[in-house]
């Protein structure tokens, strides 16, 4: 349900959010303070900076060459063909590969509309006046045309207010996730994206449409009409499936708290770290599968998982970058 980890460096991935906040002019006075503050206080910190801003500006020279295409990932069969090579060549390579084929959480935020980093809510309104307010290291991208209203939601979650269809505005407002389109049959509603195109859907006011988008012959088919009040899991393995989680409580992050019933401790996990620099890790299938309740307020989730790993019967390691529960 919730997203994959990206298993990088914290201090890389904290300087990545502030190289593109700042690149993109989003930072107010306080916080370019605290990006000030931040590159002081260590000298790593500076020197990470400075790799994420050289990326970003290889990036945007790479993209205003005369006849750039972005880049696709080549057949199988080209890969099989590939020559051996050694040394640094095949560290490139590997680089190389992994940006082009998993890129992480930055380098798919160049080609976004918004983003935010870890812990940040963003409210944004768009030209035709609908409200979205992005929750915490999400990415969602605008494709409007002439017959419809489209965002496309790669990561995180969203809260979704629609401005209604009337005289003058007749296009349908469809929110685009991987492995579904949500369109609006009314005026809020919650989307959530996870990893292998599963996501979620909560309706907090009137209802909305699921469609499921399968890419292959053996995923599932279907669609649902999703009234307010009710909330379901979208995948391309078991189709959609009713949730029993209230969607107040699947958005319960605008409030500045998780709330997690019964949920296996695997999922709260994952969704922690995305609110949470550095990654949460569950060792063991019967700790994984384990069934746990909880309320968490953002600003202190690491006592809060002091109190899940009690719940569990568990123990808790920190190591640098890394939490592990075993």
């Amino acid at each position: 349900m919730n997203a994959s980890p990206q298993t990088i460096d914290p201090v890389e991935r904290k300087a990545a959010d502030w190289v593109m906040r700042h690149r993109q002019g989003q930072l107010s006075a306080r916080e370019l303070e605290a990006f000030q503050r931040w590159l002081a206080a260590d000298p790593l910190h500076a020197a990470a900076a400075e790799r994420a801003n050289r990326a970003w500006q290889a990036t945007a020279q790479l993209k205003q060459r005369p006849g750039y295409v972005k880049p696709q990932r080549p057949p199988r069969s080209a890969w099989l063909r590939m020559p051996v090579v050694g040394g640094s060549a095949v560290a490139a390579l590997v680089l190389g590969c992994w940006m082009l084929l998993a890129p992480p959480f930055w380098l798919q935020a160049l080609n976004s509309d918004y983003h935010t980093g870890f812990g940040e809510v963003r409210q944004i309104t768009l030209a035709d006046g609908s409200q979205v307010e992005l929750g915490s290291h999400s990415i969602l991208s605008l494709v409007y045309d002439d017959q419809t209203r489209r965002v496309r939601l790669s990561q995180g979650e969203a809260v979704f207010t629609p401005a209604p269809m009337n005289e003058q505005e007749r296009r349908p407002f469809t929110v685009q996730a991987p492995g579904a389109d949500i369109t609006a049959r009314g005026t809020r509603y919650l989307v959530g994206v996870g990893k292998d195109r599963e996501g979620w859907v909560g309706v907090l006011q009137h209802r909305v449409e699921v469609n499921l988008t399968p890419h292959g012959r053996d995923e599932a088919t279907g669609s649902a009409l999703l009234e307010q009040g009710n909330s379901l899991r979208f995948s391309p393995k078991t189709g959609l499936v009713p949730l029993n989680t209230n969607p107040e409580e699947l958005a319960s992050w605008q409030e500045g708290r998780l709330v997690f019933q019964r949920e296996s401790l695997a999922d709260v996990a994952a969704r922690i770290n995305r609110y949470r620099p550095g990654l949460v890790l569950v060792k063991g299938e019967a700790l994984r599968n384990a069934r746990v309740s909880a309320v968490m307020r953002l600003d202190n989730l690491d006592d809060a998982l002091e109190h899940l790993v009690a719940q569990v019967h568990g123990r808790m390691v920190d190591l640098p970058g890394l939490t592990l529960i075993y």
